[in-house]
C-alpha cells in the first residue's frame, strides 16, 4: 500500500507534536507491562503505539519548535488513521478533564489550546483519509 502524503501547518502541528510528547510520558509503563505484570499483549500494544509516535515525529520533528511553516505527513494511511484517532481520543480525555490533573495550572490553558488543535486536526485529517479511500 503507497505512503499517504497531506500537509499540516505550524499550529497542526505543534498540537499533535504535544499529544505525542505526552504519550510518550509513558514509555516507562512498557517495562512495568513486561517484567512486573507479565502483560506482554499490554506491551505489544504499547510497543506498536509508541512504534507510531516516533513514526510521526520523524516527519513532524523531534524538537519543540520546528520553524517549517508547513508539515508533510508521510505515514502509510492505515497507519496514520490508527495514530490519530488513538491521538484525536487522548485529546478528548484531556479536554473533557480527566487527565487534566497531570497537567500543571500554569500550562492548562495553553495545553487545552494545543489538545483542541490536535483533535481538530486528526478529525480533519481523518476525513481526508476517508475521502481518499473510497
Amino acid at each position: 500500500m503507497p505512503g499517504t502524503t497531506t500537509t499540516i501547518d505550524r499550529e497542526q502541528r505543534d498540537g499533535l507534536y504535544e499529544l505525542v510528547r505526552n504519550h510518550l510520558g509513558q514509555i516507562g509503563d512498557i517495562w512495568i507491562a513486561l517484567e512486573q505484570d507479565g502483560e506482554y499483549q499490554l506491551a505489544e500494544r504499547m510497543g506498536i503505539e509508541f512504534a507510531e509516535d516516533f513514526r510521526l515525529l520523524a516527519d513532524i520533528g523531534w524538537q519543540p519548535e520546528d520553524k517549517r511553516t508547513e508539515v508533510e505527513l508521510t505515514m502509510e494511511a492505515h497507519d496514520l488513521a490508527e495514530l490519530l484517532t488513538r491521538l484525536r481520543n487522548e485529546a478528548v480525555g484531556v479536554l473533557d478533564g480527566t487527565a487534566s490533573m497531570h497537567l500543571q495550572r500554569e500550562e492548562e490553558e495553553r495545553a487545552r489550546a494545543l489538545y483542541q488543535g490536535a483533535k481538530d486536526t486528526c478529525e480533519v485529517l481523518l476525513a481526508r483519509l476517508d475521502g481518499e479511500r473510497d
